[in-house]
């Protein structure tokens, strides 16, 4: 759960990241990368295209819950 929120804080911006930027700052396998970002595109905290990433509307409200 650590990884998928460092993600979405990563994202918060909401400009388009490159993909591999992002996973090359978390400690984890390219394996797992991927299984977070399909994980949360399905729902739909974020959006992909053409090897970008950004969060939605979605992920930031997301991001505003407590704990």
């Amino acid at each position: 759960m650590k990884q998928l929120d460092e993600i979405l804080k990563i994202l918060q911006d909401s400009n388009w990241n490159d993909c591999s930027g992002i996973k090359e700052g978390l400690a984890i396998s390219k394996n797992q990368f991927r299984e977070i970002i399909h994980f949360l595109q399905n729902q739909q905290l974020l959006e992909l295209n053409n090897g970008g990433i950004r969060i939605t509307s979605k992920g930031k409200k997301f991001l505003e819950l407590p704990y």
